[in-house]
């Protein structure tokens, strides 16, 4: 039996007119302080900047512990259950 594991979901880049910055480059920076321009941006919409926890489960992130748990229980029984088919 074969592990099949889904990719993380991917969206478009979305550019910020005039800046040339997409959502990952503003994404990539964000365990430092955005920048003054970043700042005003985020007035101008009233984007609010929230820390945010992510849980990692082999190739999977979760932000609910609860969920990452359930997928290392699954991934856990299905590791067990291959075990266990290797001996039949």
């Amino acid at each position: 039996m074969s592990k099949k594991t889904l990719p993380e979901k991917h969206t478009s880049p979305i550019v910020e007119a005039g800046t040339g910055k997409t959502a990952a480059d503003l994404v990539a920076g964000s365990s430092q302080r955005p920048s003054q321009p970043d700042m005003a941006m985020m007035a101008q919409y009233g984007i609010k900047r929230v820390p945010v926890d992510y849980f990692h489960v082999g190739a999977f992130r979760y932000t609910s512990l609860a969920d990452a748990v359930a997928q290392a229980k699954r991934m856990a029984i299905g590791a067990a259950q291959e075990r266990c088919e290797e001996h039949l």
